[in-house]
């Protein structure tokens, strides 16, 4: 009953806020005689349902460093579409009843914003993103073999993310090695951990992520760091590495069936 009465408010409420300027111009053009918005008016409107727009994607996906750029532009296009949702029952309804056609605006608007929030939630389970800490099985860079190890989550490709790999033995001063802190991904170990950062990021494959949801978010300190000093992927090392991966896999089985 509680979760039913949760989206109707939510539906109502968001929705009313979504679409601030488009009903607003409904309730004025239905007095007479007829008023329209100012443009510094329908700004601070606008400003007003982008701010709502912003809290729904922000309460939607994970935190991470970074987020708020992304999560403005998928304000952006919240907002889009839920005044696109208000206009099109606009256009079915008419407009000789201001005030159900807003009650109908908000609630398609809300209807919209709903559907997004749970398609957002839905696209990040699973999906590793640029500053977050992950359980994965990650590449040794001197042999073809894999180990368990939490990693920072640096950059992403259309079948691997590229991370950096987090480790407990003692880097202290160790060149390309900095000590990660344990804030916000690891409450309970108490461990020291160090994460690389002197070579190019580790490619590793989105099924070799072992958990649906990353540790937690890294730490903005390290997250500063790591864009300062992250080199960026060659794209010609890259293809080289998977070649020679590829070949000592093949001499591998060659040996193994002589």
């Amino acid at each position: 009953m509680l979760g039913c009465l949760g989206v109707v408010l939510f539906l109502v409420v968001v929705g009313e806020f979504l679409v601030l300027p488009v009903w607003m111009h409904d309730l004025l053009a239905a007095q007479t005689p007829p008023q329209e918005l100012g443009i510094g008016e329908t700004a601070l409107l606008t400003l007003g349902s982008l701010l709502a727009a912003l809290v729904v994607v922000w309460t939607s996906g994970r935190r991470r460093p970074g987020m708020l750029w992304a999560a403005a532009g998928r304000a952006v296009l919240l907002l889009g579409l839920c005044v696109a949702a208000a206009l099109a029952v606009r256009q079915q309804f008419g407009t000789e009843y201001w005030n159900l056609l807003a009650a109908a605006e908000s609630l398609a608007a809300g209807a919209t914003a709903f559907a997004f929030r749970r398609l957002l939630r839905r696209w990040e389970r699973g999906r590793p993103q640029p500053g977050e800490v992950w359980l994965a099985l990650v590449p040794f860079r001197e042999r073809d073999e894999e180990a368990q190890h939490y990693c920072v989550v640096v950059g992403r490709g259309p079948a691997h993310a590229r991370v950096l790999q987090i480790t407990s033995q003692n880097k202290d001063g160790r060149a390309g090695f900095v000590r990660l802190p344990n804030d916000g991904w690891d409450v309970r170990s108490g461990k020291d951990h160090w994460m690389e950062l002197g070579p190019v990021p580790r490619e590793v494959p989105y099924r070799k992520f072992l958990k649906e949801y990353p540790q937690g978010p890294c730490p903005r300190p390290a997250w500063r760091q790591i864009r300062a000093g992250c080199p960026q992927e060659d794209p010609l090392r890259a293809v080289l590495a998977g070649v020679r991966r590829v070949r000592g896999r093949i001499a591998r089985l060659r040996a193994a069936g002589g």
